[in-house]
């Protein structure tokens, strides 16, 4: 097979921008956290920053989005929306609860997005700067609720319905604490097939339905399935056996 010089240039160019854009896509600026847990009862919620790069200082912009990606009237004030992290440095954000805007009976669940906004280059020449955004979740509590957290995962409970044509997994969550699933499979025969979005959480007091596979319609098999907790970590995986 014979290539012209265009497409060889094309094609060293494309392959020069793909190492480039995976060499630096990693965030210098990372929450030192996979999640927050923000108590209503305390007056502020400090958010650990690290800047990962030793050489520059960046700027950081922070914002509060709902799960619906809405960023208006928020119930809580994050500060400061914009500031400077050293090289090498740490950084804090600080969050408050403004009181009384928030269910009493469960957890509430948004989304902390972190934008860092690099140096502007001395190099001349062309080049290429990409900007990491970063999001993790933010779990407001009530200092009402009297179940904890942990005890989440065991009391999940499953059904299976068939409707349209379509297999579905429901997951029935009687908790005030939101679910997030960490694994979530099915066993058949003994081959694992994973279920598609399990990365949609189960909300406190209601229920959330996943796609089975096809080919598990009808057979019997078993429910493998763990949650993250409040660290970050998983919990055990818990089995259950069920008819898809």
């Amino acid at each position: 097979m014979k290539f012209n010089k265009l497409a060889v240039a094309v094609l060293m160019s494309v392959v020069l921008l793909t190492n480039i854009v995976s060499s630096v896509a990693q965030a210098a600026v990372r929450p030192a956290l996979t999640r927050v847990i923000a108590l209503e009862s305390d007056k502020e919620t400090s958010i650990k920053l690290l800047n990962d790069d030793k050489n520059h200082d960046y700027l950081v912009q922070s914002w509060i989005e709902d799960l619906r990606g809405n960023d208006k009237n928020m119930p809580l004030i994050l500060t400061p929306p914009l500031f400077k992290i050293g090289a090498g440095r740490e950084g804090k954000l600080r969050m408050v609860i403004l009181p009384g805007k928030m269910p009493q009976d469960r957890e509430s669940v948004y989304w902390l997005w972190i934008q860092e906004i690099p140096p502007v280059s001395k190099v001349t020449g062309n080049q290429l700067q990409l900007a990491v955004r970063t999001r993790l979740k933010v779990f407001v509590r009530p200092s009402t609720l009297k179940e904890q957290s942990a005890e989440t995962v065991g009391k999940l409970t499953w059904q299976v319905s068939h409707e349209g044509g379509n297999n579905w997994l429901i997951a029935k969550n009687p908790t005030p604490y939101y679910a997030s699933f960490s694994e979530l499979a099915v066993t058949v025969a003994g081959k694992s097939l994973p279920i598609q979005g399990k990365n949609a959480m189960v909300p406190a007091k209601s229920e959330t339905r996943y796609a089975l596979p096809a080919a598990v319609s009808g057979q019997s098999g078993t429910l493998n399935y763990s949650v993250i907790n409040d660290f970050g970590g998983d919990t055990p995986v818990q089995h259950q056996s069920m008819t898809f």
